[in-house]
């Protein structure tokens, strides 16, 4: 499909239905996330489709390989009663192979700058109040 034909189908799903009849949860029946299901009616599917075809179209949008770009998905029909819900997409570009399920944090000059300064202001309040302990214990002694 063209993206000109996709675009065309989010708007004729989104157009026809009705947000306050459309409906769709997430729930798990059993010990964990292998055993989910998606309560849904059709509307609330069709709703669901279009912003999973609308992330689609958002993934030919520039972005730099490997960085992160999120798309929201908060249609406002999920179910609030839900076991789980998917608020946003993560596009990638890469090939099935390429994609790690969890993406390793880099840590950056800044954290590194924030974890030293915080250390060294942790340092500076014990060193300060110990000074100010014996200070008052020389004061009243």
């Amino acid at each position: 499909m063209t993206d000109e034909q996709i675009g065309e189908l989010i708007n004729e799903l989104r157009s026809k239905k009705n947000y306050d009849e459309a409906y769709i949860g997430y729930f798990q029946y059993g010990g964990g996330p292998d055993e989910s299901y998606i309560k849904a009616n059709r509307q609330g599917l069709e709703l669901h489709a279009a912003a999973l075809l609308a992330a689609a179209l958002e993934t030919e949008t520039e972005f730099e390989t490997g960085k992160e770009k999120t798309f929201g998905l908060d249609e406002g029909i999920s179910d609030e009663e839900s076991d789980f819900a998917f608020n946003y997409v993560e596009l990638k570009k890469e090939k099935r192979n390429d994609i790690k399920p969890y993406s390793v944090y880099k840590e950056t000059w800044k954290d590194k700058v924030f974890k030293v300064g915080c250390i060294g202001i942790g340092i500076l309040l014990v060193v300060l109040i110990i000074v100010g302990f014996i200070t008052a214990i020389t004061w009243f002694g």
